[in-house]
């Protein structure tokens, strides 16, 4: 589980600590951004979250970008 660490950068969305974080611009095939096939990345988080703010870069990202936070929350579908 997370250490809950006061250090560790939270996701700006819902303020619980994230597993893996990638940033996704308007044009990216899913190649490109993630790899593999879809459901079997999707399906090692329980929970995804979206926003423009960078929390690791502490900036905003512009209109056509977004930074995906993914959460394991330890459930059936998280990762073993």
């Amino acid at each position: 589980m997370h250490s809950h660490d006061p250090d560790e950068v939270a996701c700006p969305v819902c303020g619980q600590p994230y597993d893996e974080r990638i940033v996704v611009e308007r044009g990216d095939r899913w190649a490109d951004a993630f790899g593999g096939q879809p459901l079997s990345f999707l399906k090692r988080y329980r929970r995804r979250c979206a926003s423009r703010q960078d929390a690791e870069r502490e900036t905003t990202l512009g209109e056509g970008a977004r930074v995906v936070y993914f959460h394991d929350d330890g459930g059936v579908a998280g990762r073993q």
